[in-house]
């Protein structure tokens, strides 16, 4: 199951080749480098997690004397084509996969999406280039070109790691299966300037790739542990009132006609303390959908402040772990 991150992301600052600057990156060969700066301080990240939109709210300060110039990089969320599990995968057009939106002072930025496909860490965007193929492995023509490979071409793929092969009727290879093993990554990024000593206004929205897993409600309204569940539960935070939720909600919601299912936002916050310091003030929003929705991950201090919302805040904060929320969608809104 892929590690959306949902999805998924922090904003970080990259520096532009014209830049000297050793406290930055520059980009390198096979896409974008990170790094962190001393000069650039988040003074405030307010955070909102849903399965249909990711907004984030960041307010930034040059603490220096001159004016700061370089690349704002997001970095999207590795995506892994899963053709046996319900996974909301991006719909936007190649160049805008995320339909990703961004705002700086209040005034649109036009921001640039670089993709890569990896397989085993390796670049093999060329590769599949070569052969036809897009670096996005849940593309919908993926699997009937993949099909159409000779033995030859799935043989070399498969020894890169790139495909997997599930052989079908040993008298036609035609029978095959070419599974997608590659992984998308790739960053959206844009040229900012953060004027000495001003604070920077800057705000994005994207549509977030979203996890999932079919339930078998019956066997849930049965469990009696975390483990019972048969979910992914790491960074979840899944406790004893949650697992009993999750029966009490397993057996209401098998008694209705919807197809209910496990849904994972992943968001990348470690990168928040590429700035200068830790984030001064630091929100999170997750909001579970509809009332009837559980929902459960890791925080402290965490408040419901409405029917389908929880937040929490923090002061100085140094995020040291990523973001990921479950979601049991009833798929009402």
């Amino acid at each position: 199951m892929p590690r959306l991150g949902v999805l998924t992301a922090a904003l970080l600052l990259l520096a532009g080749p014209a830049l000297a600057n050793d406290t930055m990156a520059n980009f390198a060969a096979g896409g974008l480098t990170f790094s962190r700066t001393d000069a650039v301080a988040m003074l405030s990240e307010d955070l909102f997690l849903s399965i249909d939109e990711v907004r984030v709210r960041y307010r930034f300060r040059n603490l220096t004397d001159k004016d700061v110039s370089g690349t704002v990089a997001f970095p999207m969320p590795d995506i892994k084509a899963n053709p046996f599990s319900p996974v909301a995968y991006p719909d936007g057009p190649p160049d805008d996969l995320m339909r990703f939106s961004v705002t700086v002072d209040g005034r649109p930025v036009a921001a640039r999406l670089d993709k890569r496909a990896l397989a085993n860490g390796i670049d093999v965007t060329q590769t599949l280039a070569g052969l036809g193929l897009p670096a996005e492995p849940f593309a919908e023509p993926v699997l009937d070109r993949l099909k159409r490979l000779d033995a030859e071409q799935r043989r070399r793929l498969e020894e890169q790691g790139i495909v997997d092969v599930l052989e079908g009727d040993p008298e036609s290879a035609a029978d095959d299966e070419v599974i997608p093993t590659w992984v998308l990554s790739g960053a959206y990024h844009w040229p900012q300037t953060f004027p000495a000593g001003a604070d920077v206004l800057v705000e994005h929205r994207y549509r977030p790739s979203v996890g999932g897993a079919v339930l078998d409600l019956g066997s849930m309204a049965k469990v009696k542990s975390a483990s019972g569940l048969f979910l992914d539960q790491e960074g979840v935070c899944i406790d004893a009132d949650f697992v009993g939720g999750a029966r009490r909600w397993a057996e209401r919601e098998r008694r209705k006609p919807a197809e209910p299912q496990a849904r994972f936002i992943d968001y990348i916050l470690v990168t928040g303390g590429n700035w200068a310091g830790p984030i001064r003030s630091f929100t999170l929003t997750v909001d579970k959908g509809s009332p009837d929705n559980l929902v459960s991950f890791c925080g402290e201090g965490v408040k419901k402040v409405s029917p389908t919302r929880f937040e929490m805040r923090k002061t100085d904060f140094t995020p040291t772990r990523d973001i990921r929320v479950l979601i049991l969608d009833t798929g009402r809104r």
